[in-house]
């Protein structure tokens, strides 16, 4: 099978990135042996066509991947992988789905829960794709001014989860990686936390945490979403995840063995287990590496038989 891979990711070079989303859509192309293209200066400039099956991983309306590439494979069964219940589709499989090709999905969360277009859709498939980003560092690697008296949460401000944000970062336990950009957003909330620059994933990474904190979405309180990527990070680099308590129905479904000492409701928590740490879990890292073959096999088996 000739497969195509089209990451949503923008970049000057057809270089290596960094962001998760762009890592997976490697892994899929090295898993079937395919190409893989995203937004790079050239990307446009030789065409190729034959392909039997394209895929695409995340989306973005900014992409300048030409249409011309799907033109040129009219026979190809399309698929798109997907782990942002808030993302339409791609800007190019949207034209091919007003034309009149549909495709199949690959998302970690059930239908009701997305954007995409249902009337384009030939099959919705859930896999978690979470756990592909399961790699782990050489757990006997700390560095030795580990932080061991904070708790770090690292990303991007996200509305549905402005209740957590109050809640835990006015701790002064808590320190928090996120852009500059997006500290006036957690302000306008009431949350003053102790702010630190990005997390540098070519450098360190988590290696300097210790603990990390865990909170998801309010609709994927109701929508099961897996774990999130920031649990599989955790393993990767031996970060204790605390969980708020409102994750306990994601927790339950999983199939990882987290246990009470791992749940917290508050500051006062998170004081607590600094002070009295439960211990991390050799268990789930080899857990999330199974898990992360088995997801592979499913995505192959979806690929080579719809």
């Amino acid at each position: 099978m000739k497969v195509l891979v089209i990451d949503s990711h923008k970049s000057t070079k057809p270089i290596p990135a960094n962001n998760l989303h762009w890592i997976n859509a490697k892994i899929i192309a090295d898993r079937f042996g395919g190409d893989l293209i995203w937004s790079y200066t050239g990307v446009n400039d030789e065409i190729k066509g034959g392909y039997d099956a394209i895929i695409f991983v995340h989306a973005s309306h900014y992409s300048f991947v030409d249409y011309a590439w799907l033109e040129a494979s009219p026979d190809a069964k399309i698929f798109h992988v997907t782990n942002e219940y808030n993302l339409g589709e791609p800007r190019i499989l949207w034209m091919a789905a007003k034309a009149g090709r549909k495709y199949h999905a690959i998302a970690n969360h059930p239908e009701k829960a997305s954007k995409l277009v249902g009337k384009y859709i030939e099959s919705w498939n859930i896999v978690n794709l979470n756990a592909m980003c399961i790699k782990p560092t050489d757990m006997g690697i700390k560095l030795e001014d580990v932080i061991a008296d904070k708790v770090l949460y690292y990303g991007s401000f996200r509305k549905d989860r402005a209740d957590y944000f109050e809640k835990y970062f006015n701790s002064p336990d808590m320190i928090v990686s996120s852009h500059k950009k997006n500290h006036e957003k957690f302000h306008a909330i009431g949350a003053e936390p102790e702010f630190i620059t990005r997390i540098n994933w070519k450098k360190d990474g988590l290696l300097p945490y210790k603990f990390s904190l865990y909170i998801e979405d309010k609709k994927t309180h109701e929508h099961y979403n897996f774990l999130a990527n920031r649990f599989y990070e955790s393993l990767n680099y031996g970060v204790t995840p605390l969980f708020d308590k409102s994750c306990c129905g994601t927790i339950d479904k999983s199939g990882y063995n987290i246990g009470p000492e791992f749940i917290i409701d508050g500051p006062e928590d998170l004081a607590d287990k600094i002070k009295n740490p439960p211990k991390f879990k050799m268990e789930w890292v080899r857990q999330a590496m199974q898990e992360k073959e088995n997801v592979l096999l499913e995505i192959e088996k979806i690929v080579n038989e719809k």
